[in-house]
C-alpha cells in the first residue's frame, strides 16, 4: 500500500511540474524616453528572480537578477512599448516573484527616480538594502498581462495598468467524460478559424500521441479516441490533453479508466 501511495503522489506530481503558466510583462518607456533618455544599444530588459521561480522565456532558462541574460531580453513592439513572455512552472503559482525593468543594465533601473517611481507609487517595496523592486503572485490563469509605465503603478496615459488576461484564442477547453473508458471530445470556443494541435501527455511528461484538426469560428469538438501514436490503446491512468492553436495552448487533465 505504502509503494502504491508513494507511486500515486509521484504520478501527480509529475501533472504539476508539466503545468505552467504564461505571464507578459510589458513596460511602456514613452514619457521615459520623452524626459531624455535613450534606450540602451541592448534593449529593455528585465531582471529578477527568474530562476529562483523556475522560469523561462521560450526556450531559454532565465537567470536571477542578471539583466543582460540573453533570456531576459524583451522585444520591441513599437511606439515605446517593450514586451516579453515568462513561462512559470506550476509550482511557482501562488508564489510571489520579485523583478524591474532594466534599460540595458544595472545603473539604468526602476526604483531610482525619488520623484516618479514604484515606490512612492506603492506597488514596489524594498527589499532592505535600497533597491526598490516590483512584485508579482504568479496567477493560475495562463496569458495574463501587466502592462507599465516605466518607473510607475500605472499607464503612460494615466489609466490603471493592465493586469488582466488578452481575448483568448480559444476559451473554455473540456474533455469529457472524465473519467474515460472511452473516447473523449476536446470542446472549446475558437475566436477564428485555424489549424490546432492536440498534444496528449501522460504523468511522466511523455507524449503519447500529437495529431492536427481544423478549428472553426465558435464552438469546436475534437474527438480522442485514447489511442496513442503508435494505433494502441493508453493505459488507464492520468493524461492532459493540450490544445495548441496559434502559439496559445490550453491544458486540462483527463482520467481513463476501463
Amino acid at each position: 500500500m505504502k509503494k502504491l501511495l508513494t507511486l500515486g503522489l509521484a504520478a501527480m506530481t509529475s501533472i504539476m511540474a508539466y503545468g505552467q503558466v504564461d505571464v507578459t510583462f510589458q513596460v511602456d518607456v514613452a514619457d521615459y524616453v520623452a524626459a531624455g533618455n535613450a534606450v540602451a544599444a541592448n534593449g529593455l530588459r528585465v531582471g529578477g528572480q527568474f530562476a529562483t521561480a523556475g522560469a523561462t522565456n521560450g526556450s531559454l532558462v532565465m537567470a536571477d537578477w542578471t539583466p543582460t541574460d540573453t533570456g531576459s531580453a524583451m522585444t520591441d513592439l513599437g511606439s515605446d512599448l517593450w514586451s516579453i513572455t515568462v513561462t512559470f512552472p506550476s509550482t511557482a503559482i501562488g508564489g510571489s516573484t520579485f523583478y524591474k525593468f532594466v534599460n540595458g543594465d544595472w545603473g539604468a533601473n526602476e526604483g531610482t527616480d525619488p520623484a516618479c517611481t514604484i515606490a512612492t507609487d506603492g506597488c514596489g517595496s524594498d527589499d532592505g538594502s535600497g533597491n526598490i523592486n516590483r512584485e508579482i503572485v504568479v496567477p493560475s490563469s495562463n496569458g495574463a498581462i501587466y502592462r507599465f509605465c516605466w518607473d510607475a503603478c500605472y499607464q503612460c496615459d494615466g489609466s490603471g495598468a493592465s493586469i488582466g488576461v488578452e481575448e483568448a484564442v480559444i476559451e473554455g477547453l473540456s474533455v469529457y467524460p472524465n473519467p474515460a473508458n472511452g473516447p473523449v471530445a476536446i470542446a472549446f470556443t475558437a475566436k477564428a478559424a485555424a489549424n490546432a494541435t492536440i498534444n496528449v501527455f501522460n504523468v511522466l511528461g511523455q507524449c503519447v500521441n500529437s495529431f492536427d484538426a481544423a478549428v472553426f469560428a465558435g464552438k469546436n469538438e475534437i474527438r480522442w479516441n485514447l489511442d496513442a501514436a503508435n494505433g494502441s490503446m493508453v493505459s488507464n491512468g492520468n493524461y492532459l490533453v493540450e490544445v495548441l492553436v496559434d502559439g496559445e495552448k490550453s491544458i486540462q487533465r483527463v482520467a481513463v479508466s476501463r
